[in-house]
């Protein structure tokens, strides 16, 4: 990913929840809370999670909405660290295809009151042989959060690593989406926020795991703090993944 120059961070738990400092006299923090996962047949109730509510802070600036083209030749042209489709080039028999209607079903993500606790999806650690992360959700796909670290980009958005992976006992397509679920706000994807939604094809992916994990990498882009949640089609299921964001700056010196 392309970004300019930061500060080096460190990261740290705290009461098993990933804090953020800064080598500089201002801190940024980002919380990402994780407790129970939904499913399109179980939707979640709003209720106290172990870790700290995110604060109800506004963002500063909205960002544009960014494209979401279902046609994978196109989508190849914004996510080519996960798969591309060659120029004149067939060789991918997908590629001159575009997903499929199935996967296109109507968001059902869960809303809460602004302030409200935020229903965070529980996860686990899960070390395979092209990777190791923190996995959220009970799969097939799962959104795996890598070192934690949140960034600000241009166009106001602000964004931290994730690596979306696939279990080889499912091979489809999936398509990806998300939103704020306390108030209204965007959730952006790609390797700098390029795309509104991610698709992983069916078939091999560019970093596939000799273990068969597909994998996305990437990161996930919000416009500030909040309560969001992530919704992943497949096939033949529906899951949607709740994380919540706390960015906040105070003054650390002294």
């Amino acid at each position: 990913m392309t970004r300019s120059p930061r500060a080096a961070w460190r990261y740290d738990y705290v009461a098993a929840v990933p804090v953020l400092r800064r080598r500089t006299p201002w801190v940024v923090l980002l919380l990402l809370f994780v407790l129970t996962a939904c499913t399109e047949q179980t939707r979640p109730a709003a209720r106290s999670s172990t870790g700290p509510t995110p604060r109800p802070t506004p963002a500063a600036s909205i960002p544009a909405p960014l494209p979401t083209p279902t046609d994978y030749r196109s989508v190849g042209n914004l996510e080519g660290s996960v798969f591309s489709c060659p120029r004149n080039s067939d060789a991918d028999p997908y590629c001159s295809e575009n997903l499929p209607a199935a996967l296109m079903r109507t968001l059902h993500l869960p809303k809460i009151d602004l302030g409200a606790p935020c229903p965070t999806t529980p996860g686990h650690a899960v070390h395979t042989v092209g990777f190791g992360a923190f996995g959220l959700g009970n799969g097939p796909v799962f959104p795996g959060i890598v070192g934690g670290q949140l960034y600000p980009w241009s166009g106001g958005w602000f964004g931290f690593k994730t690596l979306w992976f696939v279990a080889p006992s499912y091979q489809g397509p999936v398509l990806i989406r998300g939103a704020r679920i306390d108030g209204d706000g965007l959730v952006g994807f790609g390797e700098n926020p390029l795309i509104g939604h991610l698709i992983i094809p069916p078939g091999p992916t560019v970093n596939e795991a000799a273990d068969g994990y597909r994998t996305a990498p990437g990161g996930t882009y919000v416009a500030g703090p909040g309560c969001y949640a992530w919704q992943i089609d497949g096939l033949n299921f529906s899951d949607v993944i709740v994380f919540g964001v706390d960015m906040r700056v105070t003054n650390a010196s002294g």
